[in-house]
Protein backbone atom coordinates (compact mmCIF):
# COMPACT_ATOMS: atom_id res chain seq x y z
CA UNK A 1 0.00 0.00 0.00
CA UNK A 2 2.74 2.59 -1.10
CA UNK A 3 0.04 5.00 -1.85
CA UNK A 4 -1.72 5.03 1.66
CA UNK A 5 0.56 7.49 3.05
CA UNK A 6 -0.23 10.00 0.08
CA UNK A 7 -4.38 9.60 0.95
CA UNK A 8 -3.20 10.43 4.72
CA UNK A 9 -1.67 13.81 3.53
CA UNK A 10 -4.24 14.33 1.66
CA UNK A 11 -7.26 13.94 4.25
CA UNK A 12 -5.25 15.81 6.72
CA UNK A 13 -5.07 18.64 4.62
CA UNK A 14 -8.96 18.53 3.60
CA UNK A 15 -9.97 17.82 7.38
CA UNK A 16 -7.71 20.52 9.20
CA UNK A 17 -7.47 23.35 6.32
CA UNK A 18 -10.67 24.94 7.53
CA UNK A 19 -9.76 24.51 10.96
CA UNK A 20 -6.51 27.08 11.02
CA UNK A 21 -8.39 29.64 10.81
CA UNK A 22 -9.27 29.05 14.04
CA UNK A 23 -6.57 30.47 16.79
CA UNK A 24 -7.76 28.43 19.57
CA UNK A 25 -8.18 25.01 17.88
CA UNK A 26 -5.33 22.13 18.53
CA UNK A 27 -5.05 21.66 14.67
CA UNK A 28 -3.02 18.60 15.71
CA UNK A 29 -5.36 17.02 17.61
CA UNK A 30 -8.33 17.66 15.47
CA UNK A 31 -6.13 15.97 12.99
CA UNK A 32 -5.29 12.86 14.55
CA UNK A 33 -8.87 12.18 16.26
CA UNK A 34 -10.36 12.77 12.23
CA UNK A 35 -7.80 10.72 10.73
CA UNK A 36 -7.16 7.80 13.30
CA UNK A 37 -9.79 5.74 12.04
CA UNK A 38 -8.75 5.77 8.51
CA UNK A 39 -4.87 5.03 10.00
CA UNK A 40 -5.99 1.99 11.70
CA UNK A 41 -8.33 0.71 8.81
CA UNK A 42 -5.29 1.50 6.49
CA UNK A 43 -2.72 -0.15 8.61
CA UNK A 44 -4.80 -3.47 9.82
CA UNK A 45 -6.58 -4.57 6.46
CA UNK A 46 -5.83 -7.47 5.46
CA UNK A 47 -6.85 -6.68 1.41
CA UNK A 48 -8.98 -4.45 -0.91
CA UNK A 49 -12.33 -6.52 0.52
CA UNK A 50 -11.15 -5.81 4.28
CA UNK A 51 -10.70 -2.75 3.65
CA UNK A 52 -14.03 -1.97 1.78
CA UNK A 53 -15.78 -3.56 4.93
CA UNK A 54 -14.05 -1.01 7.39
CA UNK A 55 -15.37 1.51 4.61
CA UNK A 56 -18.85 0.88 5.15
CA UNK A 57 -18.54 1.02 8.65
CA UNK A 58 -16.73 4.32 8.82
CA UNK A 59 -19.27 5.92 5.91
CA UNK A 60 -22.27 5.55 8.64
CA UNK A 61 -20.21 8.43 10.69
CA UNK A 62 -18.26 9.85 8.44
CA UNK A 63 -18.17 10.01 4.53
CA UNK A 64 -14.96 12.07 3.90
CA UNK A 65 -13.28 8.96 6.32
CA UNK A 66 -14.70 6.21 4.52
CA UNK A 67 -13.61 7.77 0.68
CA UNK A 68 -10.05 7.81 2.11
CA UNK A 69 -10.49 3.91 3.01
CA UNK A 70 -12.31 3.00 -0.29
CA UNK A 71 -9.36 5.31 -2.13
CA UNK A 72 -7.20 2.67 -0.87
CA UNK A 73 -8.93 -0.19 -1.88
CA UNK A 74 -9.46 1.39 -5.58
CA UNK A 75 -5.56 1.57 -5.55
CA UNK A 76 -4.65 -1.84 -3.47
CA UNK A 77 -6.51 -3.98 -6.31
CA UNK A 78 -6.84 -2.89 -10.09
CA UNK A 79 -9.86 -5.03 -10.46
CA UNK A 80 -11.55 -4.09 -7.61
CA UNK A 81 -14.71 -2.34 -9.31
CA UNK A 82 -17.32 -2.10 -6.45
CA UNK A 83 -14.51 0.54 -4.29
CA UNK A 84 -14.25 3.00 -7.24
CA UNK A 85 -18.54 2.74 -7.41
CA UNK A 86 -18.58 4.00 -3.47
CA UNK A 87 -15.80 6.33 -3.93
CA UNK A 88 -18.20 7.83 -6.47
CA UNK A 89 -21.31 7.79 -4.94
CA UNK A 90 -20.23 9.00 -1.64
CA UNK A 91 -18.70 11.99 -4.07
CA UNK A 92 -21.85 12.29 -5.47
CA UNK A 93 -23.69 12.49 -1.91
CA UNK A 94 -21.01 15.21 -1.08
CA UNK A 95 -22.13 17.41 -4.05
CA UNK A 96 -18.49 17.03 -5.80
CA UNK A 97 -20.04 15.59 -8.89
CA UNK A 98 -16.77 15.74 -11.00
CA UNK A 99 -14.88 13.48 -8.77
CA UNK A 100 -18.02 11.20 -8.72
CA UNK A 101 -18.43 10.92 -12.65
CA UNK A 102 -14.24 10.16 -12.43
CA UNK A 103 -14.89 7.31 -10.78
CA UNK A 104 -18.02 6.06 -12.07
CA UNK A 105 -15.93 5.51 -15.35
CA UNK A 106 -13.38 3.52 -12.98
CA UNK A 107 -15.65 1.01 -12.12
CA UNK A 108 -17.51 1.22 -15.73
CA UNK A 109 -14.10 0.71 -16.91
CA UNK A 110 -13.33 -2.24 -13.99
CA UNK A 111 -16.30 -4.17 -15.50
CA UNK A 112 -19.01 -2.75 -12.91
CA UNK A 113 -21.91 -5.28 -13.57
CA UNK A 114 -24.37 -4.07 -10.00
CA UNK A 115 -27.02 -1.68 -12.67
CA UNK A 116 -29.99 -2.12 -10.24
CA UNK A 117 -28.17 -0.94 -7.26
CA UNK A 118 -26.52 1.80 -8.97
CA UNK A 119 -30.24 2.69 -10.42
CA UNK A 120 -31.02 2.97 -6.65
CA UNK A 121 -28.72 4.72 -5.03
CA UNK A 122 -29.93 8.32 -4.34
CA UNK A 123 -27.05 9.36 -3.72
CA UNK A 124 -26.18 9.85 -7.36
CA UNK A 125 -29.61 11.70 -8.34
CA UNK A 126 -27.71 14.54 -9.00
CA UNK A 127 -25.87 12.62 -11.56
CA UNK A 128 -28.78 11.21 -13.16
CA UNK A 129 -29.50 13.74 -16.40
CA UNK A 130 -25.02 13.76 -17.05
CA UNK A 131 -24.33 11.50 -19.99
CA UNK A 132 -21.41 9.61 -18.01
CA UNK A 133 -24.22 8.59 -15.29
CA UNK A 134 -26.51 7.22 -18.43
CA UNK A 135 -23.55 5.56 -20.30
CA UNK A 136 -22.32 3.81 -17.35
CA UNK A 137 -25.72 2.41 -15.91
CA UNK A 138 -26.97 1.06 -19.41
CA UNK A 139 -23.71 -0.80 -19.72
CA UNK A 140 -23.75 -2.11 -15.72
CA UNK A 141 -27.44 -2.53 -16.46
CA UNK A 142 -26.24 -5.21 -19.54
CA UNK A 143 -23.19 -6.94 -17.79
CA UNK A 144 -25.97 -7.48 -14.69
CA UNK A 145 -28.72 -9.15 -17.14
CA UNK A 146 -25.61 -11.90 -18.30
CA UNK A 147 -24.31 -12.45 -14.68
CA UNK A 148 -27.26 -12.46 -12.80
CA UNK A 149 -29.04 -14.84 -14.97
CA UNK A 150 -28.39 -18.15 -14.03
CA UNK A 151 -27.67 -16.67 -10.54
CA UNK A 152 -30.95 -15.05 -9.45
CA UNK A 153 -33.38 -17.65 -8.36
CA UNK A 154 -31.19 -20.67 -8.19
CA UNK A 155 -31.93 -23.26 -5.84
CA UNK A 156 -29.92 -25.20 -2.82
CA UNK A 157 -31.65 -28.43 -1.42
CA UNK A 158 -30.93 -30.12 1.71
CA UNK A 159 -32.83 -34.15 2.34
CA UNK A 160 -32.71 -35.39 5.81
CA UNK A 161 -30.01 -37.44 6.48
CA UNK A 162 -29.73 -41.49 5.58
CA UNK A 163 -32.97 -41.08 3.79
CA UNK A 164 -32.64 -41.62 0.08
CA UNK A 165 -34.31 -38.04 -2.01
CA UNK A 166 -36.86 -40.62 -4.33
CA UNK A 167 -38.12 -42.74 -1.15
CA UNK A 168 -41.30 -40.91 -0.11
CA UNK A 169 -42.90 -37.27 -1.04
CA UNK A 170 -42.04 -35.33 2.49
CA UNK A 171 -42.56 -31.84 3.33
CA UNK A 172 -40.89 -28.67 2.04
CA UNK A 173 -39.64 -25.90 4.24
CA UNK A 174 -38.41 -23.31 1.80
CA UNK A 175 -36.13 -20.94 3.53
CA UNK A 176 -35.72 -17.07 2.42
CA UNK A 177 -32.65 -15.45 3.49
CA UNK A 178 -32.13 -12.22 5.06
CA UNK A 179 -30.84 -8.74 2.98
CA UNK A 180 -27.14 -9.43 1.44
CA UNK A 181 -27.19 -13.15 2.01
CA UNK A 182 -28.02 -16.38 -0.40
CA UNK A 183 -29.78 -19.57 -0.27
CA UNK A 184 -26.81 -21.90 -0.42
CA UNK A 185 -27.30 -24.03 2.55
CA UNK A 186 -24.14 -25.45 3.94
CA UNK A 187 -24.09 -28.35 6.74
CA UNK A 188 -25.06 -25.96 9.31
CA UNK A 189 -28.32 -26.56 8.30
CA UNK A 190 -28.47 -30.06 8.31
CA UNK A 191 -30.73 -30.43 11.76
CA UNK A 192 -33.54 -28.92 9.89
CA UNK A 193 -33.81 -31.07 7.13
CA UNK A 194 -33.67 -33.64 9.73
CA UNK A 195 -37.17 -32.70 10.87
CA UNK A 196 -38.28 -34.78 7.98
CA UNK A 197 -38.63 -31.97 5.41
CA UNK A 198 -36.60 -30.87 2.54
CA UNK A 199 -35.02 -28.18 3.32
CA UNK A 200 -35.15 -25.79 0.12
CA UNK A 201 -33.35 -22.80 -0.09
CA UNK A 202 -33.65 -19.91 -2.99
CA UNK A 203 -31.68 -16.85 -3.98
CA UNK A 204 -33.40 -14.13 -3.99
CA UNK A 205 -34.93 -12.23 -6.80
CA UNK A 206 -32.09 -9.35 -7.24
CA UNK A 207 -28.27 -9.29 -6.66
CA UNK A 208 -26.74 -6.80 -5.08
CA UNK A 209 -23.58 -5.98 -5.45
CA UNK A 210 -21.48 -9.54 -5.38
CA UNK A 211 -22.03 -12.79 -6.95
CA UNK A 212 -23.27 -14.55 -3.67
CA UNK A 213 -25.58 -11.45 -2.22
CA UNK A 214 -29.09 -11.07 -3.23
CA UNK A 215 -32.36 -9.51 -1.97
CA UNK A 216 -35.96 -9.85 -2.17
CA UNK A 217 -37.64 -6.83 -4.18
CA UNK A 218 -41.09 -5.45 -4.25
CA UNK A 219 -43.07 -3.44 -5.10
CA UNK A 220 -45.55 -5.75 -3.21
CA UNK A 221 -43.83 -9.30 -2.72
CA UNK A 222 -45.50 -11.23 -5.86
CA UNK A 223 -42.13 -11.52 -7.48
CA UNK A 224 -41.00 -13.78 -4.22
CA UNK A 225 -43.99 -15.71 -4.60
CA UNK A 226 -43.22 -16.51 -8.07
CA UNK A 227 -39.40 -17.14 -7.14
CA UNK A 228 -40.58 -19.38 -4.63
CA UNK A 229 -43.01 -21.11 -6.61
CA UNK A 230 -40.11 -21.58 -9.73
CA UNK A 231 -37.73 -22.83 -7.14
CA UNK A 232 -40.45 -25.95 -5.86
CA UNK A 233 -41.10 -26.59 -9.58
CA UNK A 234 -36.89 -27.28 -9.99
CA UNK A 235 -37.58 -29.58 -6.94
CA UNK A 236 -40.00 -31.50 -8.29
CA UNK A 237 -38.11 -32.21 -10.96
CA UNK A 238 -35.27 -33.82 -8.98
CA UNK A 239 -37.63 -35.39 -6.10
CA UNK A 240 -41.21 -36.04 -4.99
CA UNK A 241 -42.76 -33.34 -2.42
CA UNK A 242 -45.96 -32.57 -0.74
CA UNK A 243 -47.40 -29.62 -2.25
CA UNK A 244 -49.71 -29.54 0.64
CA UNK A 245 -47.29 -29.26 3.05
CA UNK A 246 -44.43 -26.43 1.68
CA UNK A 247 -43.81 -24.26 4.70
CA UNK A 248 -42.19 -20.98 4.84
CA UNK A 249 -38.99 -19.76 6.93
CA UNK A 250 -37.31 -16.66 6.65
CA UNK A 251 -35.05 -14.36 8.46
CA UNK A 252 -35.10 -10.23 8.45
CA UNK A 253 -36.14 -9.28 4.92
CA UNK A 254 -37.13 -12.76 4.33
CA UNK A 255 -38.97 -13.57 7.67
CA UNK A 256 -40.93 -10.02 6.27
CA UNK A 257 -41.61 -11.88 2.35
CA UNK A 258 -42.33 -15.24 3.85
CA UNK A 259 -45.05 -13.53 6.61
CA UNK A 260 -46.22 -12.33 3.76
CA UNK A 261 -46.77 -14.72 1.36
CA UNK A 262 -48.60 -17.19 3.96
CA UNK A 263 -50.96 -13.88 4.52
CA UNK A 264 -51.32 -13.49 0.64
CA UNK A 265 -51.12 -17.22 -0.67
CA UNK A 266 -52.68 -19.64 2.36
CA UNK A 267 -53.49 -21.98 -0.82
CA UNK A 268 -49.91 -22.42 -1.32
CA UNK A 269 -48.02 -22.45 1.85
CA UNK A 270 -48.91 -24.24 5.15
CA UNK A 271 -47.26 -22.63 7.60
CA UNK A 272 -44.30 -20.25 8.91
CA UNK A 273 -41.47 -19.67 10.66
CA UNK A 274 -40.66 -15.69 11.16
CA UNK A 275 -37.06 -15.10 12.64
CA UNK A 276 -36.54 -11.35 13.45
CA UNK A 277 -38.65 -9.96 10.16
CA UNK A 278 -36.87 -6.34 8.79
CA UNK A 279 -37.24 -4.64 5.41
CA UNK A 280 -38.11 -1.03 4.03
CA UNK A 281 -41.55 -2.60 3.15
CA UNK A 282 -44.12 -2.24 5.12
CA UNK A 283 -45.96 -5.40 6.87
CA UNK A 284 -49.30 -6.61 5.17
CA UNK A 285 -52.46 -5.24 7.42
CA UNK A 286 -54.78 -8.22 5.98
CA UNK A 287 -54.24 -11.65 5.64
CA UNK A 288 -56.38 -14.38 4.17
CA UNK A 289 -54.78 -17.66 6.20
CA UNK A 290 -56.85 -19.82 8.14
CA UNK A 291 -56.14 -22.70 10.38
CA UNK A 292 -52.47 -22.23 10.18
CA UNK A 293 -49.42 -22.18 12.41
CA UNK A 294 -47.14 -19.62 12.56
CA UNK A 295 -44.22 -19.23 14.83
CA UNK A 296 -42.66 -15.65 15.47
CA UNK A 297 -39.06 -15.13 17.13
CA UNK A 298 -37.40 -11.73 18.22
CA UNK A 299 -33.80 -10.62 19.75
CA UNK A 300 -34.50 -8.85 23.21
CA UNK A 301 -31.35 -6.48 21.78
CA UNK A 302 -32.63 -6.02 18.17
CA UNK A 303 -33.98 -2.65 16.97
CA UNK A 304 -37.64 -1.00 17.38
CA UNK A 305 -38.42 -1.22 13.98
CA UNK A 306 -37.78 -5.45 13.86
CA UNK A 307 -39.78 -5.55 17.43
CA UNK A 308 -42.27 -3.78 15.86
CA UNK A 309 -42.54 -5.77 12.46
CA UNK A 310 -42.56 -8.83 14.98
CA UNK A 311 -45.49 -7.53 16.53
CA UNK A 312 -47.44 -6.37 13.88
CA UNK A 313 -47.12 -10.39 12.36
CA UNK A 314 -48.34 -12.19 15.73
CA UNK A 315 -51.21 -9.53 15.42
CA UNK A 316 -51.83 -10.03 12.29
CA UNK A 317 -52.13 -13.76 12.41
CA UNK A 318 -53.52 -13.69 15.80
CA UNK A 319 -56.75 -12.00 15.08
CA UNK A 320 -58.41 -13.44 12.15
CA UNK A 321 -58.67 -17.43 10.95
CA UNK A 322 -57.72 -19.31 13.40
CA UNK A 323 -54.80 -19.52 13.10
CA UNK A 324 -52.01 -20.90 15.96
CA UNK A 325 -49.25 -18.34 16.42
CA UNK A 326 -46.53 -18.80 18.62
CA UNK A 327 -44.19 -15.96 20.06
CA UNK A 328 -40.29 -16.45 20.83
CA UNK A 329 -37.58 -14.06 22.45
CA UNK A 330 -34.01 -14.65 22.63
CA UNK A 331 -31.44 -12.87 24.40
CA UNK A 332 -29.59 -11.32 21.19
CA UNK A 333 -29.94 -9.02 18.52
CA UNK A 334 -30.49 -9.19 15.19
CA UNK A 335 -29.51 -12.94 14.29
CA UNK A 336 -30.60 -16.40 15.00
CA UNK A 337 -31.18 -17.25 18.61
CA UNK A 338 -27.59 -18.85 19.84
CA UNK A 339 -29.68 -22.07 20.25
CA UNK A 340 -30.83 -21.90 16.74
CA UNK A 341 -29.52 -25.83 15.63
CA UNK A 342 -31.65 -27.27 18.42
CA UNK A 343 -34.87 -24.57 18.91
CA UNK A 344 -35.10 -23.76 15.04
CA UNK A 345 -35.88 -27.88 14.46
CA UNK A 346 -38.32 -27.95 17.58
CA UNK A 347 -40.37 -24.59 16.06
CA UNK A 348 -40.19 -26.86 12.52
CA UNK A 349 -41.71 -29.64 14.41
CA UNK A 350 -44.25 -27.61 15.90
CA UNK A 351 -44.85 -25.96 12.62
CA UNK A 352 -45.74 -29.09 11.07
CA UNK A 353 -47.49 -30.92 13.48
CA UNK A 354 -45.08 -33.56 14.34
CA UNK A 355 -44.14 -31.91 17.86
CA UNK A 356 -43.30 -34.67 20.30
Amino acid sequence: MNTLFRIILTMTVALCTPLLKAAEVDVDEVAYQALRPVVAALMNADDAEDLIARGEKLERRDSLQAIAVYLAAVREDPKQMLAPYKVASLFAYRGDYKLAERYLKVADERGMWFGPLMADDRNLTGLRQTSTYKRVLANTQNRYEQIARDKVGAISVLNPSGIPASSVCRPVVVRLHGYGGNGELGEDYQSLADTGAILLGINGTEMTDSVDSFRWIGPGFEGTHQAVQSGLKKLATRQCTDRKQIYLMGFSQGALHAGALLAQHPDDYAGALLISPGGVQSTPTTSLAQGKRVVVIHGKMEAASNQEMSAEFRKLFSEAGDNKVRSVEHEAGHRYPDDWRTSLPQALHWLMGSEA
